[in-house]
């Protein structure tokens, strides 16, 4: 990379522009192009918010004990804040109550949307609803995010089994996936702590900084640890994800990757050959490798819909089992349920209209028919386009 120049003269293309060069054979153009906007959107489980939070005038009340953002309880400290009238909250993006999940807080508060805060203190109990703009700090932190892709999970056993990696409880001779494969940030790059630390990215649109390696990171299992201000989301790019086994959390990294000597042959990988092994859910043991193109190539990243088959139930399946709450009425249409642009194209309103409303192409992993995708490539594509939008415009600083 030339770094004489300066972002607006740097050639930019997203992953998926030089994806396709590498199959038509161009792969030598990658030495004209200075950045690579990679991304990758799904499931990530390790995200929290800190939270400062103005509750009561200061003295009205010593210090917190318990507190609850539309019912979904946070953990205060480790400060005290005492007889300030405020809280440091920390919120896991994980804990929910019913099927609201922290996920769907977040997407919430980043929207502009009232959330009711309540908090607990030496047997009283203040209430306050608030917006983003009321909370000075914000903060997202992710613990593990943009792992350097992931696993396809299958049922070996008779029973159907409960679990955070499908909608409902996954039955035998189906199969559900992570991992945006040929997209993500580390499947294109050296991975070298030392050159990721303090390294610039989007996180949900905000500008953030990788804080090193995540939790559970190892040897050609990299993910990052990233943390940005929540203020400047977009909430497209986050959301709740409903599992069977609780509800999780979804999220979007985008990644300059600039092409050097060390990043120039990662770059060049493709779907075909990024190993996606597909293990048992029950155990987590190794059944067989395949790879990202079996569960991507050509498949649809949206339902296709025929809207004339809706018999606009009173209660709607697809729109009840829909993981990100995406499905709603539409009143210009007769009120029947269709997805709104929160769809994570997940393939799991496919199977559940007994009309027929939805159809996908979500492919399998070595003869095992998917059955629930747990990322997201339009978004991640999407993040990406607005990445090298902004550097070429000198809104992103490399």
């Amino acid at each position: 990379m030339d770094r004489s120049k300066t972002s607006e003269d740097k050639v930019v293309v997203t992953v998926d522009e030089l994806k396709k060069m590498i199959r038509n054979n161009e792969e030598d153009k990658i030495d004209e192009i200075d950045i690579v906007t990679t991304a990758t959107c799904g499931i990530m489980s390790g995200t929290m918010a800190v939270f400062y939070i103005p509750i009561a005038e200061p003295g009205t009340f010593r210090k917190g004990e318990k507190i609850y953002l539309n019912g979904i309880e946070g953990h205060i400290g480790p400060c005290p804040n005492e007889y300030l009238g405020s809280v440091d909250v920390v919120v896991y993006g994980t804990s929910y109550v019913g099927d609201y999940g922290g996920g769907f807080l977040f997407k919430d508060l980043v929207a502009g949307k009232e959330v009711d805060v309540l908090l607990e203190s030496e047997g009283r109990t203040y209430k306050r609803t608030i917006t983003l703009d009321d909370i000075p700090t914000a903060r997202m932190i992710g613990t593990r995010m943009a792992f350097k892709n992931y696993s396809a999970f299958t049922n070996l056993g008779e029973e159907p089994v409960r679990t955070i990696f499908h909608r409902r409880k996954m039955k035998k001779g189906e199969a559900s996936f992570s991992g945006c494969g040929e997209l993500n940030p580390l499947q294109n790059m050296y991975c070298d702590e030392r050159n990721l630390l303090g390294k610039r990215v989007l996180l949900n649109g905000a500008e953030g900084v990788i804080l090193g390696f995540g939790t559970r990171s190892s040897s050609g299992k990299e993910n990052i640890m990233i943390s940005a201000d929540m203020h400047s989301m977009d909430p497209y790019y986050l959301g709740g994800f409903i599992t069977s086994g609780g509800v999780e959390v979804f999220n979007t990294v985008a990644v300059p990757v600039e092409v050097d000597e060390k990043n120039k042959e990662f770059l060049k990988t493709l779907d075909e050959n990024i190993p996606l092994p597909l293990v048992n859910v029950v155990g987590r043991s190794i059944i067989d490798i395949g790879n990202y193109a079996q569960v991507w190539k050509d498949a649809d990243l949206r339902p296709n819909i025929n809207i004339y088959r809706c018999r606009n139930c009173d209660v709607c399946i697809p729109m009840e089992m829909c993981p990100t709450k995406a499905i709603k009425r539409m009143p210009h249409l007769g009120n029947r349920p269709l997805p709104t642009e929160d769809c994570f194209g997940c393939g799991i309103c496919t199977g559940a209209c007994p009309y027929g409303i939805y159809s996908m192409k979500l492919n399998s992993i070595l003869g095992i028919p998917i059955t629930c995708r747990q990322s997201d490539r339009e978004r991640a594509m999407r993040l990406s386009r607005e990445l090298k939008e902004r550097i070429e415009k000198g809104e992103f600083k490399l």
